[in-house]
């Protein structure tokens, strides 16, 4: 049995899976943007009167693809768990990123108002200072393999990439199961439709997320005997609470979870650097 999952955890995690996930993905942003786009231009000239918040304005056909992008990102978090707990923190706040990349678009307003009484201009300082601080946390992010790969821990790096493997499983349930949810309700014309989908499908992956982590820390304590790295992935995990916290939140309170969370990722991987200054690679 546990052959069996290990074999299927690095089929599906293997770099010519990586390949083909992205390519296939890049494919159906396309393929969802052109479709997005028919429905817009349908609803313009039959006057159907579907959400607003979607078909409103042609720049928010830019929402659909970005959805499938994000979806990618979430394959590589998952691709670099096993071997990289810090990295994996990284895609993270890459993925919070492009999430309030995406709510930009959706929410884009054209009126005269200043840019900071509108709608998409909370979305787009969370993208900004959580992109400049990722900036500082991948120069500090040493890019040699994590100490605990060095040691060569070949249980612990295979149980990984077990949790992985069952963790890309529940993305794909997830993935369909949110996209059928979404379109029978908008079909349907229910009020729910219309929020935004972050709180029926990143709000439960980052939820799983945060369980694997609290797993693989606990795990960890088998292994480690470094209290640099053990608080540094301590910190990666709250980090992670405060994202998730920041997904179903006012946007202005989310701006500052996002930066709190991604302030703290950079923090104890500085402090990490410190505890472990015998080692100046770590």
């Amino acid at each position: 049995m546990k052959s069996f999952l290990l074999d299927s955890a690095n089929a599906v995690l293997s770099e010519s899976t990586r390949s083909r996930v992205e390519r296939g993905l890049v494919g159906l942003a396309l393929g969802m943007f052109m479709l997005h786009l028919l429905l817009y231009g349908i609803n313009l000239i039959f006057e159907f009167n579907w959400p607003a918040a979607y078909f409103s304005h042609p720049l928010q056909t830019l929402y659909t693809p970005f959805s499938a992008i994000l979806v990618a990102e979430v394959y590589l978090l998952i691709h670099y768990l096993p071997t990289s707990f810090a990295r994996s923190m990284g895609k993270q706040m890459e993925i919070v990123a492009l999430i309030e990349i995406r709510s930009v678009f959706k929410d884009v307003d054209f009126t005269t108002k200043w840019p900071w009484d509108a709608d998409f201009f909370p979305h787009l300082m969370g993208a900004m200072v959580v992109g400049s601080i990722l900036v500082a946390f991948y120069r500090v992010l040493p890019r040699r393999i994590a100490r605990i790969e060095e040691l060569e821990l070949q249980r612990f790096i295979e149980f990984k990439k077990i949790l992985a493997g069952f963790l890309f499983a529940y993305l794909i349930f997830l993935s369909g199961w949110s996209f059928f949810t979404w379109a029978y309700d908008l079909y349907a014309g229910s009020d729910w439709a219309l929020h935004d989908p972050n709180d029926f499908f990143y709000n439960d992956f980052f939820t799983a997320l945060i369980l694997v982590d609290v797993l693989l820390l606990v795990i960890s304590f088998r292994y480690l005997s470094d209290f640099g790295l053990v608080f540094r992935n301590c910190g990666f995990i709250i980090s992670t609470i405060l994202l998730r916290r920041a997904l179903v939140i006012e946007p202005w309170h989310a701006l500052a979870y996002e930066a709190t969370s991604a302030l703290l990722a950079l923090l104890v991987l500085l402090l990490h650097r410190g505890l472990t200054s015998k080692d100046p690679e770590e």
